[in-house]
């Protein structure tokens, strides 16, 4: 089959190889991207939660912590903090001198401990209407008690007294010390810091900004309707056109801010911005999977892999459909699904995202590996009976086995063979029209008499409602987590969460009532030891893998590139949003090669430890 794909590939449109030996770059300048189809909407970073403005934001704008390229969590607006025994109360010590700058690179103000309350003010006042409420009604004490409260004052057309921001865990203990009370113990809470909700806003420059016509705040709906004390200052934003940055010379870090600017540009498409950087017009350049292709069949001494992120992407099954009982009753049969669990070929599957190495982006669990780092150095999914499972599941010799044991099984319920599964598929999507019909291919070669696999369309603006009637029996889907701790992928599986919902056909994309799933994760979530309690998790991801709740079939990342910089002085941040920061990033005068990208690697493996302990004086 890879053969076949490959020769698939070649047979599209086919680029030059990068001739990028004589094609320089500027180290201090670093010329990054957009698609001019997905522009930004807002700066305003208390409001919003979509990643094409965090793009922008994250390097404007400073937090209580940030992570460096190891993923660990490090000082930044706060020097050092401590949290209680049972993880319950944290806080924070900021650097002092740290300055607010306007848009024309005045010094506006100090950042202070008032300006971590005020935009939990601002997030919890429902005027707002901000995306981040969750961050805080979830986890700080009081929070969803003072949004209700301001709900029905502002109901109430504002009659009496504007409720009291006392009872919630956000205090300015001095001018430079910010506490946060948790409604539970939170041994992450750092991670979660690293989320724009808990990034400062300035109560006076704020509360100066007009109204918009929809009773929001401006501020944020321009560059000058901003403060900056993050690496850069935004000098120019013309959306569909450019964003010009220039280096924040009052940063507080300002030696690990290699570019004096940094532009982005649009392009049209994927393909134009490979373009781009073979004139030197882009510093690094992701790449289609023809062009990626092409190189490799070139030979090209530039063609890099990227890392893998920390999504997972898996199979979900709903054993609700409207359509099939006996597909409902399969679907809930353990044997039925073990034997799709090891039946499907995922080498197969995950050639369309990457055919030269596909066996490199395997997902092995609902969670991504890298997301979770245990405090001996381990990775979380390589913890308790989880390690098991960290290698590929395909197996058709046991596929085999759990097939006939369904067959038995569900003759004797009075269920009739073949099981017709519908598969959810976008609509206008060949990279997903072509990853769907190998999934049918790979499910069918169980035999078309035992299963087969039939697509059914969905747009945007169809898709939930297919979903409340039940026309999907298959759909995949991944979970992007917020924050480093395993509660908040599994919670998202939980019988009441986002991805599966076991009473709402209208939310998640499985339907699963599992009482002893819920039980286990609440139970994890009380350990505050880090090392039992990632454990604890891990041991959960084992228990869905053996009851095949959930098919693993692809991780995030993976692709390939070429590029100008060293990749690996990016920020690596499984959760947050870090991840979209240039601060730290070297630049080199050349399009770097594989081995070169190879010698960074090593340098970067040799310098893990000693980060990961200089990391933990402030996290233990």
């Amino acid at each position: 089959m890879k053969k076949a794909m490959n020769a698939l590939l070649i047979s599209s449109m086919l680029l030059a190889g990068c001739s990028s030996s004589d094609t320089s770059y500027d180290p201090k300048v670093f010329n990054d991207y957009a698609i001019s189809s997905t522009d930004y909407s807002t700066l305003n970073y208390l409001y919003s939660f979509a990643a094409v403005d965090f793009q922008i934001t994250a390097n404007l704008v400073d937090g209580l912590v940030e992570q460096d390229n190891y993923g660990n969590i490090v000082p930044s607006l706060a020097e050092s903090w401590e949290h209680n025994e049972d993880y319950t109360q944290w806080t924070f010590h900021l650097r002092e001198g740290v300055q607010w700058m306007t848009s024309s690179k005045e010094v506006y103000a100090e950042v202070t401990a008032d300006d971590f309350v005020y935009s939990a003010e601002f997030i919890l006042d429902p005027a707002e209407t901000s995306n981040n409420l969750q961050s805080y009604t979830t986890m700080i004490e009081g929070a969803q008690e003072y949004y209700d409260a301001m709900a029905a004052w502002r109901d109430g057309g504002s009659v009496g007294e504007q409720p009291s921001f006392e009872g919630v865990g956000v205090k300015a203990l001095d001018q430079y010390t910010v506490q946060y009370t948790m409604s539970k113990p939170v041994p992450y809470f750092t991670s979660v810091c690293c989320y724009a909700a808990f990034y400062p806003a300035n109560r006076q420059f704020v509360e100066s900004m007009s109204a918009q016509d929809d009773g929001t705040s401006s501020f944020g709906n321009n560059k000058d309707n901003f403060l900056y004390c993050g690496a850069f200052i935004l000098d120019e934003l013309t959306p569909g056109s450019i964003r010009r940055f220039s280096k924040n010379e009052n940063y507080w870090d300002v030696e690990d801010v290699h570019f004096d600017q940094v532009n982005v540009l649009y392009y049209r498409d994927q393909e134009s911005i490979y373009e781009a950087f073979t004139r030197g017009e882009a510093s690094y350049a992701p790449l289609l999977t023809t062009q990626a292709q092409r190189l490799y069949d070139e030979e090209s001494e530039y063609l890099i892999q990227k890392e893998l992120d920390s999504g997972s992407y898996v199979i979900f099954m709903n054993n609700r459909t409207n359509y099939s009982e006996d597909t409902n009753a399969a679907l809930s049969n353990v044997n039925f699904r073990r034997s799709l669990f090891y039946g499907i070929d995922r080498d197969m599957y995950n050639e369309v995202s990457n055919p030269i190495n596909p066996e490199s982006i395997e997902a092995f669990s609902y969670s991504g590996r890298g997301f979770v780092t245990a405090p001996d150095g381990t990775d979380y999914l390589d913890l308790g009976n989880s390690k098991q499972w960290q290698t590929s599941q395909f197996d058709m010799t046991k596929a085999e086995q759990y097939k006939q044991q369904a067959i038995e099984e569900l003759t004797a319920q009075g269920v009739s063979f073949p099981i017709n599964l519908t598969l959810g598929v976008p609509a206008g999507n060949e990279t997903r029209a072509q990853q769907a019909r190998l999934l049918q291919e790979a499910i069918q070669a169980l035999g078309t008499d035992y299963v087969t696999v039939s697509f059914v369309e969905y747009t945007s603006a169809t898709s939930t409602q297919q979903r409340r009637d039940g026309e999907f029996a298959l759909t995949t889907g991944g979970w992007g987590p917020d924050y480093a701790d395993p509660f908040n992928n599994l919670a998202s599986i939980m019988t009441d969460g986002t991805m599966n919902n076991g009473t709402t056909m209208a939310l998640g994309s499985s339907h699963w009532d599992y009482t002893e799933f819920d039980e286990m994760v609440n139970a994890a979530d009380q350990i505050t030891d880090l090392q039992e309690r990632y454990t604890a998790f891990a041991n959960i991801e084992a228990w869905l893998n053996e009851n095949a709740y959930y098919i693993p079939l692809y991780q995030g990342g993976g692709t390939y590139i070429v590029t100008s910089i060293n990749e690996f002085t990016r920020p690596y941040a499984p959760t947050g949003i870090d991840d979209y920061k240039w601060k730290g990033i070297v630049g080199m005068d050349h399009a770097v090669t594989a081995e070169e990208h190879e010698q960074f690697r090593a340098e970067y493996e040799a310098g893990r430890e000693a980060a990961r302990e200089a990391a933990q004086q402030y996290n233990s």
